[in-house]
């Protein structure tokens, strides 16, 4: 019995130390590594209350600065695509995988982030003052190259948070989508399941188009005839093209979402 527990206690050690080692992935240039662009995505409240969506795609290069584009619905009102540039560094040691990126141009938002050990996706959350705003973020492939066929017969899993006053108010939804070989149509795989709150939960049909340029941007809409209403996004492609974040641009809505392959 004493054998036992003490070949599952050095067992544990060795599986502790070999977790920690694995963790130890990140160093000062993790941000920059590849492409180094990333897209990310955050919801929460700004300062007045408001919902405040955001999505963002940066490119981080050594020396410690950004530039990228930035586009934020609050209380349903979009801006947007804004180019923004700012400062980016790690903690000390750099192993811990954490640091803190403020856009200082042309308007001030900070963030704290932590990577994970694999450097391909990380969390952040915004610590200006009586904003409560977090969320995650996805490091663009250095193999990725984007253009109008990239989401070509891809399938996606289909997330999406946030308020459409016309359907009434808060809003959840997910489903699969699935493009066309042009990859510039999809469809719903059959249906989406939408969350309207007081309103209730249904499932319905969904459609829409979609374009990708080269700078792994893009613009689409999505079409759900149970709400007699179209939804037009635009759109960040990450990861190695099975992945994209998308924030909706119509006036009034205030909803993002995320696509995983």
């Amino acid at each position: 019995m004493k054998q036992t527990s003490l070949f599952v206690l050095l067992l544990l050690i060795t599986l502790l130390g070999t977790g920690a080692a694995s963790f130890a992935a990140c160093s000062a240039t993790s941000l920059t590594a590849g492409s180094g662009v990333w897209g990310a995505e955050a919801y929460g409240t700004d300062s007045s209350g408001n919902l405040d969506n955001i999505l963002m795609q940066v490119t981080f290069v050594s020396g410690g600065t950004f530039s990228g584009t930035e586009w934020q619905s609050i209380a349903g009102t979009i801006t947007g695509p804004t180019a923004i540039s700012g400062t980016w560094s790690q903690v000390t040691p750099a192993t811990d995988c954490q640091g803190t990126f403020k856009v200082t141009s042309p308007s001030t938002q900070t963030f704290n982030f932590a990577i994970n050990n694999a450097n391909k996706g990380g969390s952040l959350v915004q610590t200006d003052a009586s904003y409560t705003i977090a969320g995650f973020m996805v490091a663009q492939a250095s193999t990725l190259t984007c253009s109008a066929t990239t989401l070509k017969s891809k399938e996606f899993s289909l997330y999406s948070n946030g308020t459409i006053p016309a359907a009434g108010g808060l809003v959840t939804g997910t489903g699969e989508i699935k493009f066309a070989s042009t990859g510039t149509t999809f469809s719903a795989v059959p249906s989406v399941s939408l969350d309207l709150g007081a309103v209730g939960h249904f499932t319905a049909p969904a459609n829409g188009t979609a374009t990708v340029v080269a700078g792994c941007t893009g613009t689409g809409s999505l079409t759900v005839p149970a709400l007699s209403q179209t939804f037009d996004v635009d759109l960040v492609i990450v990861g190695t093209g099975n992945e994209a974040l998308w924030i909706v641009t119509n006036s009034g809505d205030n909803v993002t979402g995320y696509f995983l392959e």
